[in-house]
């Protein structure tokens, strides 16, 4: 047997070495791979509308389309790093409810434009709140006077809806005018030579009118009824207003009276403009029992993309689109759409917005002319 010779066998241990710089950074740059993005800030829009109530359907076009435009915009990520939600309120066409709508919406700091009211008393009322406040407001279906600040109108300046109705007057000896509001001024100064009678009040008792023609300014509803009962009195004049008289709820209560009567507006319905079709298929997508859109539903579209380009341009621009940003880049709007190249006046005004003349005929309202 080998005896031990005592020599001794050394066992090296591998020797750890500390982690490189470059594998800790590698991995720091996969966990934070796998991190969320950061989401989209919201930016909100108020919609003030009559949703119940004798004027429901006013707010049913405005609000599917304002949701469909909202929609478009957020999936197609038109404004980076921010989406935008709609924040909409019933103000049943009440001049109460609509101030304390707007005063619901100014107080809102993520709300950076309003659009609204569509009766000309509540878009008065609530205007006067979002003056006060500085919130940039587009009115549609209502006028406010030409020095608001931050007020754009997507309709044309009064003087020329007064000018196109009396047009549609020009044929008849004996000019009526009824109702009250902002283009009763117009009316009265366009025609300065003192032609344009009166018509004090609207009732089912009262006698017709001595006129070849009446210009209603009043309630579609007192119109229905007056002109009801004048055509039951005898009356074969002519009855001219304007997009009110266009409503369901006339024909409702004016019965086949309303055959013949003439409105002229800026707000088309989608079915009478061309290549709306697609427009009118999405429409219909935005929820089930849409119903079938009308003369608001293009003009409020219409305003939530401009507000969106609004929103944009000040993005782009390095700004944070606040209220104060956005009263400087909504005056700058410009875009194409379905109603027209919307290019604002210096008094707020869609300068150039088209109108169109409307006949009631016994199966409803046809388009019968575009004035450019």
């Amino acid at each position: 047997m080998r005896k031990p010779t005592g020599r001794r066998f050394l066992v090296r241990k591998p020797r750890l070495r500390p982690l490189g710089a470059g594998l800790v950074l590698l991995a720091v740059l996969s966990l934070s791979a796998c991190l969320p993005r950061p989401l989209p800030r919201v930016l909100k829009i108020g919609l003030g509308a009559p949703f119940e109530g004798r004027y429901r359907t006013i707010g049913y076009d405005a609000v599917y389309a304002a949701r469909l435009a909202v929609r478009e915009i957020n999936e197609r990520g038109r404004i980076p790093g921010y989406r935008l939600a709609l924040v909409a309120y019933d103000d049943r066409a009440d001049p109460a409810m609509a101030r304390a709508n707007a005063e619901a919406l100014v107080t809102d700091p993520a709300v950076i434009a309003v659009i609204g009211h569509y009766r000309q008393r509540t878009t008065e009322a609530a205007g006067a709140v979002y003056g006060e406040a500085g919130m940039p407001m587009i009115a549609v279906g209502g006028w406010l006077t030409p020095t608001d600040a931050g007020v754009w109108h997507l309709a044309p300046p009064r003087e020329r809806l007064a000018e196109a109705l009396l047009r549609h007057t020009a044929a008849f000896d004996r000019v009526a005018l009824t109702g009250e509001g902002p283009v009763r001024s117009d009316l009265e100064r366009v025609t300065s030579d003192g032609a344009l009678m009166s018509v004090a009040s609207l009732s089912r008792e009262g006698d017709p009118p001595a006129a070849d023609v009446v210009i209603s300014l009043a309630e579609p509803h007192e119109t229905a009824a007056a002109l009801d009962a004048w055509r039951a009195a005898g009356w074969e004049g002519v009855l001219v207003g304007t997009t009110d008289l266009g409503a369901s709820a006339f024909r409702q209560i004016a019965g086949t009276a309303a055959v013949g009567t003439r409105f002229v507006t800026p707000y088309p319905r989608p079915h009478d403009i061309p290549n709306t079709d697609v427009w009118i298929d999405a429409y219909r997508d935005v929820g089930p029992h849409v119903p079938e859109p009308s003369y608001y539903a293009l003009p409020t579209y219409e305003a939530v993309h401009a507000v969106a380009d609004a929103v944009r341009a000040a993005v782009e621009q390095g700004e944070h689109p606040g209220r104060e940003v956005m009263v400087m880049t909504l005056s700058a709007a410009s875009r194409t759409g379905s109603l027209g190249t919307l290019r604002w006046s210096p008094d707020g005004y869609w300068a150039d917005m088209p109108l169109h003349l409307y006949v009631w005929e016994s199966e409803g309202p046809r388009r019968v002319a575009r004035e450019p």
